[in-house]
């Protein structure tokens, strides 16, 4: 494909996602990560895709003064400060203690971009995911495919959550596709697996109408939305089931979804603090 599929991450610690493996012949990718030491140590690998690192921190104003709070876990470092008041009751809130403070200066995306116009975006940026989608501007006229990360309570002090970010996608053209939901459960009682705060998640939003086309396809192979590319008759980018599992899914046919379900759940470790859906099904 000449036209490469142009992806945008913004929170790129570690490089793009897994997801993108099988397609990386087809990817160039511009990605930003405001830790300077990250960004450079990104930058110094070897990638089997297109990519560049940027070290920037955006947000929805140029030249707006911020301070990046550094927590003890660099993932959830963030331009908003922690709500340990709520943090601090589940296990994994120790991570998200602050250790650091670094002064930083916001850029909008479009800015930091120049020309470059994606075809889908992905932003993690522990709280601040709406600032940095009002920083896109018009860069979203060409987006095919939103990934964030969302809260549903306020993981970091003055934070827009799910309710705020979903208006704006819905404005924008986008329609909610999936849901990856994680909680955090809290450490009083392992008698039981069941239980938890939904904290967060990751939402992946869509523009069905513009999705059947090649770099659509590629995209939906990506997330593995395999019923729309049977729709569009792209079937031959929906990768085989292993024997294994079709093995396993005969012998569990006559069970139903919920109970199917409700049997993984039943695996989860009584120790266990938090709980990720899969993948976005």
């Amino acid at each position: 494909m000449t036209d490469p599929i142009r992806l945008i991450d913004v929170g790129a610690r570690g490089g793009i996602h897994k997801r993108w493996d099988a397609f990386h012949a087809l990817m160039d990718v511009l990605a930003f990560e405001p830790d300077p030491e990250e960004c450079a140590s990104l930058n110094s690998r070897r990638h089997p895709y297109s990519i560049r690192f940027l070290p920037v921190a955006l947000g929805a104003q140029d030249g707006e003064q911020a301070t990046l709070f550094v927590a003890k876990e660099p993932g959830c470092s963030s331009l908003l400060r922690p709500n340990m008041e709520l943090c601090s009751r589940y296990p994994f809130g120790e991570a998200m203690k602050t250790v650091g403070e670094r002064s930083i200066t916001i850029t909008r995306l479009d800015t930091a971009c120049g020309d470059f116009r994606p075809d889908v975006m992905k932003v993690d940026t522990q709280g601040t995911e709406l600032d940095v989608l009002r920083g896109a501007g018009r860069l979203l006229d060409t987006v095919l495919a939103v990934e964030l990360e969302v809260e549903f309570v306020p993981q970091y002090v003055g934070q827009a959550l799910f309710s705020d970010v979903d208006p704006f996608m819905r404005h924008e053209g986008f329609a909610l596709r999936g849901l990856r939901r994680t909680n955090w459960r809290e450490a009083a009682d392992h008698l039981h697996p069941y239980g938890g705060q939904i904290l967060h998640g990751d939402v992946l939003y869509l523009r069905p109408e513009r999705m059947d086309c090649h770099k659509g396809h590629v995209i939906l192979a990506a997330y593995q939305q395999y019923d729309l590319l049977a729709r569009f008759g792209a079937s031959h980018m929906i990768p085989r089931v292993p024997p294994l599992i079709r093995f396993a899914s005969r012998l569990l046919s006559g069970y139903p979804n919920r109970e199917l379900r409700r049997f993984v759940d039943h695996l989860r470790p009584k120790s266990a603090t938090d709980w990720h859906d899969p993948d976005f099904f």
